[in-house]
């Protein structure tokens, strides 16, 4: 039986917070990058209200979806290598609806495969979902998780000091840590 591997998208896949920074940047006439932003909260590092980080967000994919890099080179057939080994690839993102024809979009672009592509509109908690393997870049999204299903942390700056055993850097990582 196939194990289901369901992946976050938002700096995971697409590295968004490249993009995000620099329409902050021209927006508040700043220099700020991804590296900066050494929390999950962005509020705890820039002074910004919820309401523009989601309006940047959304701005970005609208807007700039063909800008967005993938987190690492060859993406797409990484993604494909893990299907044929025998996972069921499933994308989970939450997001705003009207982003969602721009996610397709710049799944397509970048030819990133998926066997489903699950969309979150509400609180309702990834470990909800079915997998069996979950990877995020978001803290939260992991501590509810538990046996037998896993939680795989994809490092970004603002997780790195968050304690959790199983941790990768790559998307082509993850084989070898399972």
């Amino acid at each position: 039986m196939n194990k289901t591997l369901a992946i976050d998208l938002d700096s995971v896949l697409a590295d968004t917070m490249k993009i995000w920074t620099l329409i902050y940047s021209n927006i508040h006439n700043t220099t700020i990058t991804k590296d900066d932003i050494k929390a999950w909260d962005i509020r705890k590092i820039l002074p910004i209200s919820a309401q523009e980080i989601s309006e940047i967000f959304i701005y970005v994919w609208i807007h700039r979806w063909k800008e967005i890099p993938p987190t690492e080179p060859d993406l797409a057939y990484i993604i494909r290598q893990l299907h044929k080994k025998g996972y069921r690839i499933s994308i989970l993102t939450k997001r705003e609806r009207e982003t969602v024809p721009y996610v397709a979009n710049w799944l397509d672009y970048y030819d990133i495969f998926s066997d489903d592509l699950i969309f979150i509109y509400d609180a309702t908690p990834k470990a909800m979902y079915k997998f069996d393997i979950l990877v995020d870049d978001a803290p939260i999204n992991l501590i509810d998780v538990v046996s037998p299903k896993v939680g795989i942390l994809f490092n970004q700056p603002w997780n790195l000091e968050f304690d959790w055993p199983i941790r990768v850097n790559s998307i082509s990582s993850i084989e070898n840590t399972l």
